[in-house]
């Protein structure tokens, strides 16, 4: 059930839609808040993301297969030689995950929430090969991001300016896994790369 809370920096009306959201950001002022006990508390100005060419539009509903989901929020990185989006979408059965879009390639991403025994980054470089849940992973790329601004609502506590160390594999059949060395803790995501042209609006 959406939840419509007030910006606490223009009064402008803000509509919850997921249940895990943390951030949400005033489509009005641009505000970034941190919700908390269903109050929103004012942590700064996000940044306005470009109006760049996208498939994706948050309160838009599309189409992967059998597969519904909308954008709720979305997260801008930068990696030094360019940037990519995180879209957090939510399915038709409430169930959130992630949509990576980077130079028009396309990856559909969930947390693994399974406690997983990683290397330490410093220990990787490119090529080398981890068994991910049995699984062959070989790391492709390996670089530092910086979080550069937001849109609509995020499940974790987005600050622009953040940076976190990260790691890309890649395995059989186009699958992806993706390490984040968060100073929280490190976190890792399933994926798999997707062909553009099967998503579709509804």
């Amino acid at each position: 059930m959406a939840i419509t809370l007030t910006c606490p920096s223009c009064g402008n009306q803000i509509t919850q839609v997921t249940r895990s959201s943390q951030i949400l950001v005033c489509p009005a002022c641009n505000t970034t808040s941190f919700l908390q006990d269903g109050k929103l508390e004012d942590i700064g100005k996000s940044a306005v993301l470009t109006d760049t060419p996208s498939i994706f539009q948050i309160g838009r509903t599309f189409r992967h297969k059998d597969w519904r989901f909308s954008p709720v929020g979305r997260v801008r990185y930068d990696y030094g030689d360019g940037w990519w989006d995180e879209w957090f979408v939510r399915s038709d059965n409430g169930k959130e995950s992630w949509v990576s879009v980077d130079e028009g390639e396309i990856a559909i991403e969930t947390l693994v929430q399974d406690k997983l025994n990683v290397p330490a980054y410093e220990s990787l470089k490119i090529g080398s090969v981890l068994n991910i849940n049995r699984i062959r992973m070989t790391v492709i790329e390996m670089n530092t991001a910086t979080m550069i601004g937001a849109q609509g609502e995020l499940p974790f506590r987005a600050v622009p300016g953040e940076k976190y160390n990260y790691i890309d594999l890649l395995g059989p059949k186009r699958a992806s896994f993706t390490i984040e060395y968060q100073t929280g803790g490190i976190e890792c995501y399933r994926g798999v790369w997707i062909d553009p042209f099967e998503i579709s609006e509804v």
